[in-house]
């Protein structure tokens, strides 16, 4: 019997430089039909800063090697993103650069400890990655495998980061007042217990 898989071959592995985590599905697979059911993190890289520049286009130059189109690069320009999409107008001045896998990746911290806290979309790390080669016949090219993240900035927005602090107050300390509604709404019904 043949084997259809694409056959893959491993031509860079190590990590990426610092950038901002999003669409991050890294402590449960995405299972949308987008997802397929992998884990995955895409990196915004800020373009001319640093190393980014020279390093997205090592992965571009592997895709070109492996006689990947263009479209199907795994590092796509954010300029051109928020041109076709205004939705995506976030990603203009970044390279976008996506990786998943099959498998949960490890996450660290800065001084490489297990995170207590999956890290997600809007932090601030590093991906370990692999480069592979592909070629199913009909499409080749290189595609990148999400091995681990390193989070060294927590700067996800939380819905609580809206409130400050208020020290006027002295907390949660009584239970809220309820109105017994036992008949007395217009169809006659009471709240089931999972409408909560």
């Amino acid at each position: 019997m043949a084997d259809n898989k694409a056959k893959t071959k491993i031509v860079y592995k190590g990590a990426t430089p610092k950038g901002i985590f999003t669409w991050a599905w890294v402590d449960k697979p995405d299972n949308s039909e987008f997802g397929k059911g992998k884990f995955k993190c895409a990196l915004k890289l800020a373009k001319g800063e640093g190393n980014n520049d020279a390093y997205v286009r090592k992965l571009i130059d592997l895709h070109k090697a492996a006689k990947g189109k263009k479209d199907t690069s795994p590092v796509k320009d954010g300029d051109a993103m928020a041109e076709d999409n205004e939705k995506r107008e976030n990603m203009r001045g970044f390279w976008v650069l996506s990786a998943k896998s099959n498998n949960k990746p490890d996450q660290i911290d800065a001084k490489k400890n297990p995170l207590k806290a999956t890290a997600k979309s809007g932090d601030f790390g590093k991906l370990s990655i692999a480069a592979a080669e592909y070629d199913t016949g009909a499409n080749k090219g290189v595609t990148l495998y999400l091995n681990a993240l390193q989070l060294l900035e927590r700067r996800a927005a939380s819905s609580t980061d809206d409130f400050d602090s208020e020290d006027d107050y002295e907390g949660d300390t009584k239970a809220a007042d309820t109105t017994d509604r036992t008949g007395d709404d217009a169809g006659g019904n009471t709240p089931a217990d999972d409408d909560f």
